[in-house]
């Protein structure tokens, strides 16, 4: 009985935590510019400012519908992996 609860508990738990399906579709080589100009236009953003916060990372405010909206775009590298560091703690008494 135990067991079953505990079951029922874990499906319920990842049931809710799962976000939604996606699917990605293959975009045709060097038309990436154009699907995001695309997205852009979709989105009504029209005259906007930019600021580079690094090399993997663009903001951007713009105007939509009259009004000031935040848009930024990420690259995120899945496959980079970084060094962890643990930083060290030393008391001397």
């Amino acid at each position: 009985m135990l067991l079953r609860i505990l079951f029922f508990w874990t499906l319920i738990i990842v049931l809710a935590s799962a976000d939604r399906v996606r699917l990605y579709r293959r975009l045709p080589q060097y038309f990436v510019a154009d699907v995001v100009y695309g997205f852009i236009q979709d989105s009504r953003l029209n005259n906007c400012f930019e600021y580079l916060e690094d090399t993997n990372q663009l903001l951007l405010k713009c105007w939509r519908d009259n009004k000031l909206v935040d848009a930024e775009i990420n690259i995120i590298d899945r496959n980079n992996k970084k060094e962890k560091y643990y930083p060290a703690l030393s008391m001397v008494i």
